[in-house]
């Protein structure tokens, strides 16, 4: 007979079809819910040994030298949990019987000290591994033929849960389905679909990238449909590959932070999304205020005619995000050091003849182009005392500002036009990173997006101001 474990009633009903006798769920609750503990280790041994005594048609056999029963456990135990289950395992053996222990799913199986092995009654425990079966080819032919005929013969059954591509979002995913204790059955990666993928994906990073240096004529009006990224996952992974290129084509450039695109309805509106979408900050394109800023550095790849000038509010981490965390507004703002005044620089890879052309492009286009990140220009850093920082950033959305083009005022705004906050954008950017296994480093800047009522243009010559009130004023000039 065959005694099998499992974590859920689900996985349960198809052990007991792929040959198992008996099996009990290590859960005490049995419900589905795989992220709770399994608490029935402790008590596995004398389950076991209950149904073993219930179903033999022999009689329990008391040993002349001791207090252990001659057949009372199992012949032999497979245990692929390994730290939470050994002890366990060994608890459910008769005398004489043999423990095989081959994973560890819940962490490496603990030191056994031989003298238990004799307390339990003289056991056997062996952990193999493959590579030391099949240390010769015709080892490997031997056992590989060995398993094709159990499964010609129909002996093996194989079931194949899921196929996924062999790319980091479906790598990930096949992750949390281990990890989530999601899976019965064998998950597969295509390994060449993959990397046909990958290539696609890095042929239109290329193509970005080579884009943004063009000059005006040059330029791209969008990316080739058989190399596009279609959804947001392959978008994103465009994005990491065009940042990779930066920080190698730039070699003192380092990733300063992230900005948030799309956090205000104008702005959704003119892009024709319905949700925010992130990029990367870098030192080479992060300046202070008072700068000059010339259109033609090729490192920015910034668009003669097509410069949008973005007030926004950012913010400084003052401690790292933790993987994992579902963060609220309200627990995301201990996490913010300071505020600095800014003013971001969109600009687009893709030739922008106007703004109805930037509205056409497609969420998977402008986040593969970083997000269209041109330039940040940073004003003076407000430190938030440890004292008074939540007051001090739970009143973001009732700051405003005002944006002046050559001396003109063109827009203005408030941190209400952020999501309805800044730290609202925050903790949506904290939480889409979560889905990825990223995080926010101490000391990353954030900027949050624009908060202005209207998007306005800029072109070679202009100077900028952005006025912030309290926070101080934000300058630059556009040069050639």
């Amino acid at each position: 007979r065959v005694i099998g474990t499992c974590s859920s009633e689900h996985k349960a009903e198809i052990a007991k079809t792929k040959g198992c006798d008996f099996v009990i769920v290590t859960k005490s609750d049995k419900g589905e819910d795989e992220s709770t503990e399994d608490d029935v280790w402790p008590n596995l041994a004398g389950i076991v040994k209950g149904i073993i005594r219930e179903n033999n048609d022999e009689p329990i056999l008391s040993s002349n030298y001791g207090a252990i029963n001659i057949n009372d456990g199992a012949h032999v135990v497979f245990d692929s949990v390994g730290k939470n289950s050994a002890l366990a395992s060994l608890e459910c053996l008769r005398p004489r019987g043999t423990a095989v222990f081959f994973g560890n799913a819940s962490g490496s199986p603990p030191d056994i000290n031989p003298l238990l092995l004799s307390k339990l009654g003289s056991l056997t425990i062996t952990r193999p591994k493959l590579h030391d079966f099949i240390q010769t080819r015709e080892e490997v032919l031997q056992r590989s033929d060995a398993v094709f005929q159990m499964l010609k013969r129909r002996e093996l059954r194989l079931h194949i849960q899921e196929k996924l591509l062999f790319s980091r979002e479906d790598v990930i995913r096949g992750t949390n389905m281990l990890q989530g204790r999601k899976m019965v059955g064998k998950v597969l990666f295509d390994i060449r679909k993959g990397l046909q993928l990958h290539q696609k994906l890095e042929n239109a990073s290329e193509s970005i990238r080579s884009s943004r240096k063009a000059p005006l004529q040059d330029k791209l009006s969008l990316i080739r449909s058989e190399i596009a990224p279609r959804t947001l996952d392959e978008a994103y992974n465009v994005q990491e590959l065009v940042k990779n290129d930066i920080l190698l084509v730039e070699n003192e450039t380092k990733i300063v932070g992230k900005k948030i695109a799309a956090t205000s309805i104008m702005a959704q509106k003119s892009v024709s999304v319905d949700e925010p979408f992130y990029g990367n900050l870098f030192s080479h394109s992060t300046f202070a205020s008072g700068t000059t800023i010339s259109i033609s550095d090729a490192s920015l790849g910034l668009q003669e005619g097509f410069l949008i000038i973005e007030p926004e509010f950012a913010v400084r981490m003052n401690s790292d995000s933790e993987a994992g965390t579902i963060y609220t507004a309200e627990t995301i703002k201990h996490l913010i050091g300071s505020i600095i005044p800014s003013v971001e620089i969109a600009t687009s890879a893709f030739i922008m003849p106007d703004l109805d052309a930037f509205k056409k492009l497609g969420a998977p286009s402008l986040i593969a182009d970083n997000a269209c990140h041109g330039a940040l220009i940073l004003g003076d850093e407000y430190h938030c005392d440890p004292s008074d920082s939540v007051r001090v950033v739970g009143s973001l959305d009732e700051l405003t500002c005002s944006l002046q083009l050559n001396g003109n005022t063109v827009a203005n705004g408030s941190g209400k036009q952020v999501l309805g906050h800044p730290v609202n954008a925050l903790c949506w950017l904290v939480n889409a990173l979560g889905t990825r296994g990223e995080i926010l480093s101490k000391g990353d800047i954030i900027s949050t997006g624009v908060c202005v009522d209207q998007l306005v243009l800029a072109k070679r010559g202009d100077s900028v101001t952005v006025d912030y009130g309290m926070l101080g004023i934000v300058t630059f000039d556009l040069v050639e």
